[in-house]
C-alpha cells in the first residue's frame, strides 16, 4: 500500500507526496524546514506560492522558469525556487506527485536526484493498477 499526503489543491490539481510507513512526509517536512529557515524562509514560502498558481490546465502552464520536464523518457518535471528544485511526476490528469526536494550547485540535475523521482513514479504506476494508493487529506 502507498500512501501520499495532499499538500495542496490547486483548482482541480492536487498536489501529493509520499508519506513513509512510519507516517513522515519527506516534502512536507523540508518545506516546514525552509519555511523555518532565516535564509530559506522565501524558498519554502515559494514552492506553496507556486503550486497555488497552478492553473485549471496544470503546472506546465507556470512557465518553465517556474515548472519544466527534466526527464523526457520518464516525464520527470521540476519546480524551481532560486537554487531548489522540487522533482515530480504529474497523474491522472490533475494530479502532481512530489518525490523530493534538492538543492541544485550544477546545471545538470544529478542522476541520483532523477533516480530518487523515477523510482517513486515506478511505484505509483504499480500501486495504482493493484489499487493500492490511499490518499491522506490535508495540507496547506
Amino acid at each position: 500500500m502507498m500512501r501520499l499526503k495532499q499538500l495542496y489543491t490547486a483548482g482541480k490539481w492536487d498536489v501529493l507526496a509520499p508519506v513513509s510507513p512510519n507516517g513522515v512526509c519527506e516534502v512536507e517536512d523540508a518545506i516546514w524546514e525552509l519555511k523555518s529557515g532565516a535564509k530559506t524562509k522565501a524558498i519554502g514560502v515559494g514552492f506553496v506560492v507556486l503550486w497555488s498558481r497552478i492553473p485549471v490546465h496544470g503546472p506546465r502552464e507556470l512557465g518553465t522558469d517556474k515548472y519544466h520536464r527534466i526527464d523526457a523518457k520518464h516525464s520527470i518535471y521540476e519546480f524551481i525556487k532560486g537554487s531548489y528544485r522540487l522533482l515530480c511526476f504529474e497523474a491522472d490528469g490533475a494530479i502532481v506527485v512530489c518525490s523530493h526536494i534538492f538543492r541544485k550547485t550544477s546545471k545538470k540535475t544529478p542522476a541520483k536526484e532523477k533516480a530518487k523521482a523515477i523510482e517513486l513514479k515506478n511505484a505509483y504506476l504499480k500501486n495504482i493498477k493493484e489499487g493500492k494508493i490511499k490518499i491522506d487529506n490535508g495540507g496547506d
